[in-house]
């Protein structure tokens, strides 16, 4: 009887033992793993580019509305004064200005003596006897004078291009100046020695429209008429 209790005792030992060990083996009822613990990752998703700002048309400085609302400046909103004399003058559309002021006279001596000289240097040329480029030296002689304005420097002009063969030349700028009877009287004879020179195909009047007219021919012989009226230009 002994015996027996003692070997129940020992089964229900052994029992409760490995109740233990299972028990201790096992998770906690309610409890999860560490792992499962874990929330599980978001897919990644891509980031929308984000459109540029729109940008209105009538910003932009070029454009007419922007362009007629920017203030215009003007440069001189008054009219512009000098210190002269002593005194402020205004300077308009009208204003002359006159080089060198305080010497004026001075000035045009200065003027009517490089013109005088510049006449005598191109009647030297037209009249020594031996000269190379006769009529284009005294042509560049010229070259500061206006014919228009200046009696003798249109009558060597025109004597050049006469001795020259240029009729046509000679005969339009002769038109534009203004000259005394003498003057006109010795060009008219330039005028004569020069045709005479030329073939009749080379004439002026003889020259069709759009034809080319033949080679002039020229006089390089010096002159010996007479001199034109003399005159002071300034």
């Amino acid at each position: 009887m002994r015996l027996r209790l003692t070997s129940t005792f020992v089964g229900l030992a052994v029992a409760l033992a490995l109740g233990t060990a299972v028990a201790a083996d096992a998770p906690a009822s309610g409890a999860t793993p560490a792992a499962a613990r874990k929330k599980p990752a978001k897919p990644a998703v891509a980031k929308r580019k984000q459109k540029p700002a729109k940008v209105d048309s009538t910003q932009s400085s070029g454009h007419p509305k922007v362009m007629a609302a920017k203030p215009t400046r003007t440069l001189r909103p008054q009219a512009l004064h000098v210190l002269g004399d002593g005194e402020f003058h205004e300077i308009n559309g009208e204003a002359q200005v006159t080089l060198f002021p305080s010497q004026a006279s001075a000035v045009k001596k200065a003027f009517a003596a490089n013109r005088r000289d510049q006449l005598k240097d191109a009647e030297r040329s037209a009249r020594l006897p031996e000269e190379k480029d006769r009529w284009q030296t005294v042509l560049f002689h010229l070259r500061e004078l206006d014919s228009r304005n200046d009696g003798e420097a249109c009558f060597w002009r025109v004597v050049s291009f006469y001795r020259l063969g240029e009729l046509a030349r000679a005969r339009r700028i002769r038109e534009s100046c203004t000259l005394s009877i003498k003057d006109e009287s010795a060009l008219d004879g330039e005028d004569s020695l020069s045709v005479s020179l030329q073939p009749v195909s080379a004439l002026p009047e003889m020259v069709a429209a759009g034809e080319q007219a033949p080679a002039p021919v020229p006089n390089p012989s010096p002159y010996g008429g007479p001199a034109p009226a003399h005159f002071e230009r300034y």
